[in-house]
């Protein structure tokens, strides 16, 4: 007698299918908008996964697509990684900079960069930094790799390189803040000018603040000041002026 059809069905074993896990912290597909799965932390291009076949059916276009998502994902976390130990600083970022007379030029000057090198000077206080942070936060938004480093942040970690043997850091973009407040020694020098002349050929961005017109940070500078002054003035000078923002 053959075994009840209903009986043969119920010792069937169910099959559990399993939902993949998805992961709503990160990019979704950026071709078809699958969302991304668990288990990745996008830490480079590859290191992510979507809930579709595009990386099958569309190989080309979805690993260019993926990178421009990287990077749009990663410039803004590499920023406010940076920014840290400067609280007040990363407030910087979302609040906009009140213009006045004083820095006028250099708001419009902010506004039209695109790259190169860029030196903001003015007295203490002025919002050199903000208006530069500001501008560092809008490249970051739009993918492009911006690190933040004062200038005594900077030479410690050329120090660090030189001693361990090793090479010192390489940036698509830099904001140099505070230049000319360290003490100045033949290292400093050295690695100053490397940076400047790095940006004044066109390998990396520079974003500067400082306290001290090109001129004053020339003859801080002294033997290589010439120099540096003919490299700054190459790119795009903005004189930022107004009242003392820390002592209200």
């Amino acid at each position: 007698m053959e075994p009840d059809r209903r009986t043969l069905l119920a010792n069937i074993p169910e099959v559990q299918i399993v939902q993949p896990q998805v992961d709503p912290d990160l990019p979704p597909c950026p071709l078809c908008g699958a969302p991304a799965l668990k288990g990745k932390g996008f830490r480079h291009p590859a290191d992510i996964e979507h809930d579709c076949d595009c990386i099958y059916l569309r190989p080309e276009e979805y690993g260019a697509a993926v990178l421009r998502a990287w990077r749009l994902y990663t410039a803004p976390r590499l920023l406010l990684q940076d920014l840290s130990g400067y609280p007040r600083y990363r407030e910087y970022l979302e609040k906009p900079v009140q213009g006045h007379d004083g820095n006028r030029l250099a708001l419009e000057v902010a506004r039209a960069y695109t790259g190169g090198l860029l030196y903001l000077h003015g007295p203490p206080g002025t919002g050199k930094t903000h208006l530069a942070l500001r501008l560092a936060w809008r490249l970051a938004q739009q993918g492009r790799f911006i690190r933040f480093r004062s200038e005594l942040d900077f030479l410690k970690e050329e120090r660090e390189a030189a001693g361990e043997g090793s090479e010192p850091p390489a940036y698509e973009r830099l904001l140099l803040d505070d230049i000319g407040k360290g003490r100045i020694t033949p290292f400093s020098l050295e690695r100053l000018y490397a940076l400047l002349e790095g940006a004044s050929v066109g390998r990396m961005d520079l974003i500067i603040t400082s306290n001290f017109a090109p001129e004053e940070l020339a003859q801080r500078l002294g033997e290589v000041g010439s120099a540096v002054l003919s490299r700054i003035r190459s790119g795009t000078v903005a004189l930022v002026e107004g009242e003392d923002g820390r002592r209200k």
